[in-house]
């Protein structure tokens, strides 16, 4: 049960960070934000499937995505790392790094001691790896939705 509390935790406390986002923002990078979840959920549907991690009670236990660190954490997350560095790529790449970094070892053993999920058969170097090409392959779709815009407005 303590579990199932802390993804709920999870989940919603991120959103709080929110309350100052203006809404222009939160419209601007959703389409990157809803593909990188997209990205993740496949991440989780191998994971699931060649039991990359395992986590011990999931809030929807019939889902292979973690909806908690989906929609919790990671989007929000990304959201605040675009709003402040997207243009410039290697801010970005290196906040990208800074935080995958944090995700893949203090937080995951952070996870793992806490029994909400644990590392099965992946590395946390491959988790890490993972985690920072997810996110140039983020930025490269914004890009690309950016230059499809100002084309769309420049006719």
């Amino acid at each position: 049960m303590k579990g199932k509390w802390l993804l709920l935790i999870l989940l919603v406390f991120p959103w709080l960070t929110l309350v100052k986002m203006d809404r222009h923002t939160f419209k601007r990078y959703l389409p990157v934000l809803t593909f990188s979840s997209l990205v993740i959920a496949l991440i989780s549907e191998l994971s699931h499937k060649f039991t990359w991690w395992k986590v011990r009670n999931p809030l929807f236990p019939s889902l292979a995505s973690d909806i908690s660190f989906l929609f919790g954490p990671f989007f929000v997350i990304n959201l605040w790392i675009f709003k402040f560095t997207f243009g410039r790529f290697w801010l970005y790449l290196s906040s990208n790094i800074v935080l995958d970094y944090l995700f893949a070892y203090p937080l995951t053993s952070l996870a793992e001691k806490l029994k909400v999920y644990r590392m099965v058969n992946m590395t946390r170097l491959q988790l890490f790896l993972l985690s920072v090409g997810t996110s140039v392959l983020n930025y490269g779709y914004q890009w690309f939705l950016n230059d499809m815009m100002r084309s769309k407005s420049s006719k």
